[in-house]
């Protein structure tokens, strides 16, 4: 990841992180400017999902199917397997 100083525009190196949440981490940074030095917290968040997991995926699948009577699973099961 490329962290740039606000004050100097030279590339800073994250010196340390503190994981706040889940979703929300505090990067504490340092410019590799000498004549800057300037030190600083940048704050990196998650912002939204553009595909999910797999396993999210195969969850709410799992789910929806179960909702089914069982002779609609089996059904399913059946046309899944003939295809």
């Amino acid at each position: 990841m490329l962290i740039t100083c606000i004050k100097c525009e030279s590339r800073a190196v994250i010196t340390s992180s503190n994981r706040i949440d889940p979703k929300l981490t505090q990067l504490y940074c340092a410019c590799k400017n000498k004549d800057c030095g300037h030190t600083f917290v940048c704050d990196l968040s998650f912002c939204h999902t553009i595909s999910p997991p797999k396993s999210d995926q195969y969850t709410a699948l799992k789910g929806l199917i179960m909702t089914l009577p069982e002779k609609d699973r089996l059904t399913l099961l059946e046309s899944v397997k003939n295809h």
